[in-house]
């Protein structure tokens, strides 16, 4: 079994906290890139309203991007410099912003988008890499549950500014606003950020890197618990509403209780195995969730599950470290992770959605039972194979 990876500051070694932070601001507008389009929708329907079908494929059209490269974005970004690829992706997608911001015809758009969603990947492989590194052995856990709230973080900090900056200039400014701030973030990197040297090896080949990393169990085991908690996240943030009687207030502490989870699995991956951790997530989701629906959908209960639930990706990806050691390859895994998770937030969705709209609670229990069965089967069986080697 890999043990825990010790990074170059070595267990002696201490966290460069000022850096994580910065990291992690930076990871705040890499997840805007989804937050910016999805919550204004509305306004973007308004600006096209030729085409209604295709505005939520601006949205969309990032993940799909994460679907299809996610595998091989960790070989590359590593081989090609982690801090050099960082820098690139943060000045393309502060400029893609600017240009977004003239609102050019829907094509166009589209295409700007699938440019940006590259730019995402890059950031959301670069980044926890780096932050990893950059971390003692004893706060590596925390540091990589604080990366695993960026995505949560990041949402609801633009949902709160996101009235004001439509009031004062529209989608224009909120797209300006990104741009600047991706470019603000990414002088401090290039002045912060120690240059991280490019891997040595061959060039990176499309279908063996996805060969490599779904045949090896260190670098599948972070990916392969998140997939199915991604698929219940967000559709349970969209579905639970429909089915739940709560004030608004009551319903905005549901991605709050998540982020508490989240932190939380990286004080306990401190002491324990983050894969024990994922694994006793799912079961008290499940525990959870039936005393949701036995409650007929207390509010309050609702909430402790996404609590529990939210430990999932914290211990996803406080694992990559702990059973990657080397630079490359905690880079694969992570690309590994961000193609698994866009794949469980596309299908999760409409998933959710079709069944509860048939089958109300109910449904919605038996998906969230037979999901959280599914990630402890996996993680069980691909510990059983970390073990064995």
């Amino acid at each position: 079994m890999t043990s825990s990876a010790h990074s170059p500051n070595g267990s002696g070694g201490r966290t460069d906290w000022p850096l994580i932070a910065l990291l992690f601001v930076a990871g705040l507008f890499a997840a805007a890139q989804f937050g910016k389009y999805s919550l204004t929708l509305r306004e973007l329907a308004l600006i096209y309203p030729d085409s209604p079908a295709l505005v939520p494929f601006l949205v969309s059209i990032v993940g799909t991007v994460g679907v299809i490269f996610g595998a091989v974005a960790g070989a590359l970004v590593a081989k090609l410099g982690m801090s050099r690829m960082l820098l690139l992706a943060l000045v393309v997608g502060a400029l893609l912003a600017g240009v977004q911001a003239l609102l050019l015809p829907l094509s166009v758009m589209l295409g700007l988008r699938i440019a940006g969603g590259f730019c995402h990947l890059v950031m959301v492989v670069a980044l926890p890499t780096i932050m990893a590194s950059e971390s003692s052995d004893r706060d590596r856990p925390v540091v990589m549950a604080i990366w695993a709230m960026f995505f949560g973080v990041s949402f609801a900090l633009t949902g709160l500014a996101l009235p004001f900056v439509l009031g004062l200039g529209g989608v224009p400014l909120v797209f300006l606003l990104h741009g600047a701030g991706l470019f603000l973030v990414a002088l401090a990197v290039w002045w912060r950020v120690t240059p991280v040297p490019p891997t040595e090896g061959q060039s990176v080949n499309f279908i063996e890197e996805h060969r490599t990393i779904y045949t090896t169990p260190s670098l599948l085991i972070s990916g392969l618990g998140f997939v199915w908690y991604t698929m219940m996240y967000i559709a349970l943030l969209a579905v639970l509403p429909g089915v739940i009687a709560a004030s608004v207030l009551q319903l905005a502490l549901l991605p709050i209780g998540s982020l508490v989870g989240t932190f939380g699995a990286g004080i306990l991956a401190r002491r324990f195995q983050p894969d024990s951790i994922a694994i006793a997530g799912f079961v008290a989701t499940i525990v959870a969730m039936a005393l949701v629906w036995v409650s007929g959908g207390n509010i309050w209960l609702a909430i402790a599950m996404m609590v529990v639930m939210g430990v999932i990706p914290g211990a996803s990806f406080a694992s990559i470290p702990h059973f990657n050691a080397a630079l490359k390859d905690r880079a694969r895994a992570t690309g590994g992770l961000a193609q698994l998770g866009n794949v469980g937030t596309t299908l999760g969705t409409p998933i959710f959605v079709m069944v509860a709209a048939q089958f109300g609670l109910n449904g919605i229990f038996g998906l969230v039972i037979v999901l959280s069965v599914a990630g402890i089967a996996c993680l069980v069986h691909i510990r059983a194979r970390i073990l064995s080697v």
